[in-house]
């Protein structure tokens, strides 16, 4: 909460700072978007599947739903250097969970959560429309501050980080000075191959993958340059 508060802040900031100019030709900014993601969590379904499969065995019909998407979304700083190279560094929330409460004996769940950090580059086509498109990359960095939990009742503190990288396609339509729709469409790979439980690694050790289909849709607001 604390974080998209300052998110928030960052972009009131923006929007109501006095030109400014940092460096001839560039243009300095912030973007908002929504996203949604799509995850290979291959150990993490397979512990599902198999905790999935202890309830039916006593009995209990519900299950623990696989984890393979979620909606998200995130703020990104940005800067143009010139009309075809922007860079930006951002943080996205990713909410990666599934739960159940079963009558009479309790809660389960598999919360994967994690904060992801990223910059990009990306270089966008010349052109005189108001419609750019372009391709990016950069580096990812994901951390897990998650948590497991049974009816037992047993708890313990899922971690970890990943070190991964971006390719995207990139789009942004300008509709006023200073205001842009941005769209992107790419892949992540990000995979937590050594996930800590209570900061314990298991034996083997256990992946938590983010690996899969990016997809965002945002608004740009940049600051006005002499």
């Amino acid at each position: 909460m604390r974080k998209m508060l300052f998110a928030g802040a960052v972009l009131a900031l923006l929007g109501s700072t006095t030109a400014t100019t940092y460096a001839a030709g560039m243009t300095w900014g912030a973007e908002v978007y929504g996203a949604f993601n799509t995850y290979a969590m291959k150990d993490v379904n397979n512990t599902i599947d198999n905790f999935n499969t202890v309830l039916q065995q006593n009995g209990i019909s519900q299950q623990l739903d696989n984890i393979t998407n979620g909606f998200t979304g995130g703020i990104n700083l940005r800067m143009w250097a010139n009309p075809t190279w922007q860079f930006n560094v951002g943080w996205e929330p990713i909410f990666a969970s599934t739960d159940i409460t079963v009558a009479g004996v309790g809660d389960a769940k598999i919360d994967a959560k994690a904060q992801a950090f990223q910059g990009t580059a990306a270089y966008f086509f010349p052109t005189a429309s108001q419609k750019k498109f372009g391709i990016g990359a950069g580096p990812d960095i994901l951390s897990i501050s998650g948590e497991v939990k049974d009816p037992t009742p047993s708890n313990a503190d899922v971690s970890g980080t990943a070190f991964g990288f971006h390719i995207q396609g990139m789009g942004e339509w300008t509709m006023r000075p200073g205001f842009a729709i941005t769209g992107t469409a790419g892949y992540r790979y990000a995979s937590v191959t050594d996930t800590k439980f209570d900061s314990q690694s298991t034996d083997p050790k256990s992946e938590t993958d983010y690996s899969g289909f990016i997809g965002r849709v945002g608004l740009a607001f940049y600051l006005p340059t002499k």
